[in-house]
């Protein structure tokens, strides 16, 4: 599938810059593309833009799917800023960076926030998401997902897990399980109630597989 592809090849390619070692997960790169083509995503936040692989992700996917999405993104550290430029290639125009998040302006409203730093003021957030927002946290992160937790508390909650390796072209073991995400429905809706309980059942089957491999 497309948002597969476009993952893989962005995985590749981020796995092959400086400053690789904190890079998402290619398993992460194809659930947001996946989630962001399930619920029609048209504006992102993402904490923590580091060198860039998330961002250059969902905007291929979204340019080769015809859906423009607004995106702002936070980042403070010196080096991210300085590769940013090249690594994104014309991808680059297309985010609004800001250093951290009360730094972004209260009038914006997100329907995805995506959180992949270590941003620790989230309350803020309460007043940026969409009424059906949704928040995914890259890798595990756990204060940040109890402090989610706190202020959304309406929301259902689930971790989404692979059940492959991490392949051999990337920076991470291939010995390890293909990293994963936390994903936060705010206050869900009909679709978003059955798409948590996919996921629920998903991530349980593959937690069973991994068990045999």
């Amino acid at each position: 599938m497309k948002k597969d592809v476009i993952a893989i090849a962005t995985y590749k390619y981020f796995s092959g810059l400086e400053g690789n070692q904190h890079i998402a997960s290619e398993f992460a790169l194809k659930k947001l593309n996946e989630i962001i083509h399930n619920f029609k995503v048209k504006s992102i936040l993402e904490l923590g833009l580091g060198i860039g692989s998330i961002s250059y992700s969902v905007l291929e996917f979204s340019s080769k799917i015809n859906n423009p999405v607004k995106y702002i993104g936070t980042e403070s550290n010196d080096f991210c800023l300085s590769v940013l430029p090249n690594y994104l290639k014309l991808h680059f125009n297309k985010i609004r960076i800001f250093e951290k998040l009360d730094d972004v302006p209260a009038t914006q409203k997100f329907d995805l926030v995506i959180i992949d730093g270590k941003e620790e003021n989230l309350i803020k957030l309460k007043n940026l998401m969409s009424e059906k927002g949704i928040i995914v946290i890259e890798g595990d992160r756990l204060p940040q997902l109890e402090m989610i937790k706190e202020i959304f508390t309406k929301s259902l909650y689930t971790r989404v897990v692979s059940n492959y390796r991490s392949p051999n072209y990337g920076p991470f073991p291939s010995n390890d399980w293909c990293g994963g995400i936390q994903l936060v429905f705010i206050n869900p809706d009909w679709q978003q109630k059955m798409s948590f309980i996919k996921y629920k059942i998903y991530t349980a089957i593959n937690y069973r597989l991994r068990t045999v491999n």
